[in-house]
């Protein structure tokens, strides 16, 4: 058994993990990296082949050899996910992602506190575990600040100090300055999407996105290709971890990655803290890293599970778990959809980067009236195609013909060879609230190819407030794919209850221990030495993705560290 000592440990080198490394690193502080995956190059991207990575899904785990199931209930037994949403490489995510980089409202941060001003307590459903956030958007604008001009992020700023922009997204909060880079160009689908959206008085605007412009800090402006959302950029004009803090990290000499590397195992001592993690390497060889600070910033499922794992007498729970609440509280954004097809125009949406290519905010958050709805928060909606990455294979897997059209033979052959350049889809991607019996546990009957019991999720979307809101939602939708001029609008089936895209939740931040995993920067309340940094953090959701808050949060915990836990490790107040 190998050992190494380092003052820092980070497990996971995807959106927070990498960050961490770099500003720790200088911070003068050694670190040490483990990554499940590879680390790749900008050259390996260049292929863009379709089957690779969409079909078979290549910057992805391996469903069959890392497991993830899901199961509506307690009762029901679980099945494997087949398609796993977050990365398998250094860079994690933000290596295939789509770059859409949403700041979260003021209200996401107290939606709990918002909704009983307006509403009345008795507006939060009785079974919701909803509480706060233990920071403000105030408190995390200078970090939201940096990792929009340190990665590159392009957009149009909608409200400058207070300030409304036209052009920009009128609800958002305030910002200090314009984006670094201008927004990337509307295709046809975004041009046909705020057409309609003003016909109704909506507020259509480009989606920000972690995706160069133009040239940025030595890397290229986008080229509109399509081969975005599911593959590496293949010019490096996506500012992925990869191409941008990784370098970082490497630069300031204090950072080692070790790739293909299995963290099985956080380690602990008898004065309850942590001292190290334990991983299998590629060669299969077991090995210890000793450590001053242990930070797990991976996919929130093995943020979960290796907390579980790592029980021992002095917690038999699982590290980080007195409060009991590791692995609540599961979140996942769901897509009201509408499909609108033309039979007058083509509609180009295989043109540049595909996800949420234009977007408007009037149904987010709080920002119309819930009164008398019978639900709560809302949804982000955009235009984008139907798959978001699998162009016209994608289009023939996963959008369903309107009633009257089977799935199979000439009509669906025919249909799909009309349609599939003359259609695009309308998404809401839904505020979803919390649930403490929505969780992420370990399976007894599932283990994956180290022989570990596979993350368990349990979940059913499909509770009173959910559904109301999605039902809301689809007329909406409809409503704009009338507005765009479609000649044919139709929806798409709901599903089963599974969880969608973005999952949040499992070790949330809070303001007390007893209810929380750990502190506004991701330290853990019993463990003083161990941080826990992305998503599964989050105590509540947005109808925004969740990526650039993961960074905002990771620099906010790197900033803390640095500055403040360096020099007196202890808790953080």
């Amino acid at each position: 058994m190998a050992t190494e000592k380092t003052d820092v440990v980070i497990v996971g080198m995807g959106a927070a993990g990498g960050i961490l490394a770099a500003e720790l690193g200088k911070a003068g502080m050694k670190v040490i990296g483990l990554e499940r995956g590879p680390r790749l190059a900008t050259a390996d991207f260049s292929a863009l082949d379709e089957l690779r990575y969409f079909q078979r899904q290549d910057l992805r785990p391996n469903a069959k050899r890392q497991p993830v199931t899901w199961r509506p209930n307690a009762k029901a037994r679980a099945n494997p996910l087949p398609i796993l949403n977050y990365g398998n490489q250094a860079g994690g995510g933000t290596v295939h992602y789509g770059a859409i980089s949403w700041r979260f409202h003021e209200d996401d941060f107290r939606s709990r506190s918002q909704t009983i001003e307006r509403y009345g307590a008795s507006a939060i459903p009785k079974d919701c575990s909803l509480i706060d956030w233990p920071l403000t958007y105030a408190d995390l604008e200078p970090f939201y600040d940096r990792a929009e001009y340190e990665l590159g992020v392009s957009g149009r700023a909608g409200n400058l100090q207070g300030r409304k922009i036209e052009g920009g997204n009128p609800f958002e909060a305030p910002r200090r300055r314009e984006y670094p880079l201008p927004p990337l160009m509307a295709d046809q689908s975004g041009v046909i999407f705020a057409a309609g959206a003003r016909k109704l008085g909506y507020h259509p605007f480009s989606s920000p996105r972690a995706i160069l412009s133009q040239t940025y800090q030595g890397r290229p402006g986008c080229t509109y290709c399509g081969f975005c959302q599911a593959f590496g950029c293949h010019i490096g004009a996506k500012s992925s971890i990869l191409v941008t803090k990784l370098p970082e990290a490497d630069a300031t000499g204090n950072f080692k990655l070790l790739t293909g590397t299995m963290c099985y195992r956080v380690k602990s001592d008898n004065s309850g803290r942590v001292t190290g993690v334990s991983y299998w390497g590629s060669d299969g060889s077991d090995n210890t890293i000793e450590a001053e600070l242990v930070i797990l910033a991976p996919f929130i499922y093995d943020n979960t599970r290796l907390l579980l794992l790592s029980k021992t007498a002095k917690f038999p729970n699982g590290l980080a778990n007195s409060s009991g609440q590791v692995g609540k509280h599961l979140m996942a954004h769901i897509g009201a959809r509408v499909f609108a097809a033309f039979d007058d125009r083509f509609v180009n949406i295989y043109m540049g980067p595909n996800a949420q290519k234009h977007s408007l905010d009037d149904c987010n958050a709080d920002n119309f009236d819930h009164s008398g709805l019978g639900f709560i928060r809302g949804a982000q909606i955009s235009i984008t195609p139907a798959d978001l990455e699998g162009g016209p294979i994608g289009a023939a897997m996963s959008m369903n013909p309107p009633p009257g059209v089977p799935r199979w033979g000439a009509a669906y052959r025919d249909f799909l060879s009309k349609y599939f350049a003359r259609y695009a889809a309308i998404i809401a991607q839904t505020d979803n609230l919390p649930y403490a019996d929505q969780t992420i546990d370990l399976d007894p009957n599932v283990r994956d190819q180290w022989g570990l019991p596979a993350p368990r999720l349990t979940y059913d979307w499909r509770r009173p407030n959910e559904l109301a809101r999605v039902e809301f939602l689809l007329g909406k939708l409809e409503e704009l794919g009338r507005a765009m001029g479609a000649t044919h609008v139709w929806r798409s089936p709901l599903g089963a209850g599974a969880p969608g895209a973005h999952h949040e939740g499992g070790t949330r931040m809070g303001s007390d221990p007893k209810t929380s995993v750990v502190n506004r920067y991701g330290q853990s309340w019993d463990i003083p030495n161990l941080f826990i940094i992305g998503s599964s953090t989050y105590p509540s959701m947005s109808g925004f993705n969740p990526t650039l808050t993961i960074q905002a949060l990771a620099y906010m915990s790197a900033d803390a560290i640095a500055n403040r836990y360096k020099n007196k490790p202890g808790p953080l107040a």
